[in-house]
C-alpha cells in the first residue's frame, strides 16, 4: 500500500469513528445502553484501522485488528497494556449486546466507555499527526 493511500484510508477510517463515537451518544442519551455498545466498539475498531494502515498492516478480521495492536503497538508509547485489553473486553461485550442474552447493560458504564473510547480515539489522532 502506497504511502498516500495508507493516510487515506487512515483518514476514512477516523471519520468513521467519528460517526460510530457521535451515534453512540445519542443511544447512551436516549437509553438504549445495549444498542450504544457496538457504536463504542466500532469507534475504537476504527480508531484501530486507521492505527493499522498508516503501518502498512491490513488486518482481515475483527480478531486480526486485535492481533495486529497488540502485537505491534500495545507496550509502546502511547498504548498502554489497558487499551489491548479493554478493546478486547469491548469486543467481548459487543458481540454479547449484538447475539447474546446479555447481562443487564448500565448507563454507568456505557458513560465509563464512552469516555474511555473517547480518549482513545484522541490518542491515535494525536499519535497519527505526529507519526
Amino acid at each position: 500500500m502506497k504511502q498516500e493511500s495508507k493516510r487515506k484510508n487512515a483518514v476514512e477510517e477516523l471519520s468513521r469513528g467519528d460517526e460510530s463515537l457521535r451515534a453512540a451518544r445519542v443511544l447512551i442519551d436516549a437509553e438504549l445502553f445495549r444498542e450504544s455498545v457496538p457504536k463504542l466498539y466500532y469507534t475504537m475498531f476504527h480508531a484501530l484501522r486507521a492505527l493499522l494502515f498508516v503501518k502498512g498492516l491490513e488486518p482481515k478480521s475483527h480478531g486480526g485488528v486485535s492481533h495486529f495492536f497488540n502485537t505491534h503497538f500495545v507496550g509502546t508509547e502511547p498504548f498502554p497494556r489497558k487499551w489491548g485489553r479493554f478493546f478486547n473486553r469491548l469486543m467481548k461485550y459487543r458481540h454479547e449486546a449484538d447475539y447474546g442474552l446479555v447481562s443487564e447493560i448500565v448507563e454507568q458504564d456505557c458513560i465509563e466507555w464512552f469516555e474511555e473510547v473517547s480518549e482513545f480515539i484522541e490518542t491515535v489522532r494525536t499519535f497519527l499527526e505526529y507519526d
